[in-house]
C-alpha cells in the first residue's frame, strides 16, 4: 500500500523496490493498435532504468470491471496507479461516461492519463471531440498512433514518474495520493 514519503527521500537500488509504478488498462481487450497491450508494455518497461522490477502493470480489464460494479469504491484502487491507459470505447460507454469524469477529476495532477482511438481515421475527430466533452479535463491526453501511445509512455516512465530521473514529481504523486486515501479513512 501508499506510504508516506519525506522530501528528501532517498531511492534505493531497484532490488529493494524503492518505489512500485502502477499502469492501469481500461479496455475490453488486450488489442491495441493490432498489438497486445503487454506486449507494447513490456517493450517499453525493459528500456527504461532505475526502476528495475518496480513497475507493476495490470493491463487487463479489471479497471473496467471495477469501474462497472462500483466506481466510487474502485477509486481507491484506480488511485494507486500513476499511468491510466484508456480505450475510447470505455469513455465513452453511456452508462460509465459520469464514473469515469469523476475518477479523473479526483486524480492527483501527476497522474498521466492516456485514451487511445484505434477506430477508423475518419473518424478520430469526432471520437476525440466526443471524448472531450464526456471528461472535461485538461487531464487526459487523447492518443490517436501506436506510436505515440509509446512515446509518450516512455516518457512519462522514463522521466516524469521514474525515482531517479523526476523523483520530486513521484514523491509528490505518491503523497498526494496518501492524503487522498487518508482521509477515506
Amino acid at each position: 500500500m501508499i506510504e508516506w514519503y519525506d522530501e528528501d527521500r532517498e531511492f534505493k537500488p531497484p532490488d529493494e523496490k524503492p518505489h512500485n509504478e502502477g499502469v492501469l488498462l481500461f479496455s475490453n481487450s488486450r488489442s491495441c493498435y493490432d498489438d497486445d497491450i503487454e506486449n507494447i508494455l513490456e517493450e517499453i518497461t525493459k528500456g527504461i532504468s532505475g526502476y528495475g522490477n518496480t513497475i507493476e502493470i495490470e493491463p487487463h480489464g479489471d479497471g473496467l470491471d471495477l469501474m462497472k460494479e462500483d466506481a466510487v469504491e474502485a477509486e481507491e484502487h484506480f488511485l494507486v496507479n500513476s499511468l491510466w491507459i484508456i480505450h475510447h470505447e470505455c469513455i465513452l460507454d453511456s452508462e460509465l461516461k459520469k464514473d469515469f469524469r469523476f475518477c479523473i477529476q479526483h486524480t492527483p495532477p501527476q497522474t498521466m492519463i492516456l485514451v487511445w482511438i484505434d477506430g477508423p481515421e475518419k473518424k478520430h475527430d469526432e471520437i476525440e471531440a466526443d471524448i472531450e466533452e464526456a471528461v472535461d479535463s485538461d487531464k487526459v491526453e487523447i492518443v490517436k498512433t501506436k506510436k505515440m501511445l509509446t512515446h509518450l509512455i516512455e516518457r512519462y516512465l522514463g522521466k516524469e514518474a521514474n525515482p531517479k530521473m523526476g523523483k520530486e514529481k513521484v514523491i509528490a504523486w505518491n503523497n498526494n495520493v496518501w492524503r487522498i486515501l487518508d482521509m477515506r479513512c
